[in-house]
């Protein structure tokens, strides 16, 4: 599999099912990843909200992404992709991203042709959205104005990445404010 292609598939997805508006700064420089403990981060309410200064990386670990969908070709990097910051994680046959959107609640969550649906992950109010390339995002809202999207590209339309991005969703649940 390409990994730009791939990485290009899950940057559609999240920006398909993102409002438009402008693009956050990130809070740092991009991290190599969390080798922090699977506890919760401190995401205390700040300026700009409970996730404000977040690391999109505290929030999975490399280890549990390994656990969902396999060993990774490489270190998770944060980047971003329009208004969210994203941990990109590089499984062999699939791309995982985590992204903390500061400035875009569930309301803004829009279908663009993708088949969108509402649910609950612990105490959060989710969507979740399937896109026609093999995609699936399921976005997990923390205030009216802030959530977490966890898109995973299987980077076949065949397979349903569904079931392994929920699995991804309910470990970064907890984290949440």
């Amino acid at each position: 599999m390409n990994p730009r292609t791939t990485l290009a598939a899950v940057a559609v997805l999240l920006s398909a099912v993102a409002c438009g508006g402008p693009a956050e700064s990130p809070a740092g420089p991009p991290s190599g990843g969390s080798s922090q403990p699977a506890t919760a981060p401190a995401v205390g309410p700040s300026r700009g909200g409970p996730l404000a200064g977040a690391d999109p990386c505290d929030l999975l670990t490399k280890a549990e992404a390994e656990q969902v969908t396999g060993a990774q070709t490489a270190e998770p990097v944060v980047e971003q992709l329009g208004s969210a910051r994203v941990c990109n994680f590089s499984p062999r046959q699939a791309l995982l991203g985590v992204g903390i959107r500061t400035t875009s609640g569930l309301d803004q969550v829009q279908s663009n042709g993708n088949v969108v649906q509402d649910l609950v992950i612990g105490r959060h109010q989710a969507k979740q959205a399937v896109g026609a390339t093999g995609s699936c995002g399921i976005f997990i809202g923390v205030t009216a104005s802030s959530r977490v999207d966890v898109v995973l590209n299987s980077g076949s339309p065949a397979e349903d990445p569904c079931p392994l991005a929920m699995r991804v969703a309910e470990l970064v649940e907890p984290r949440l404010p």
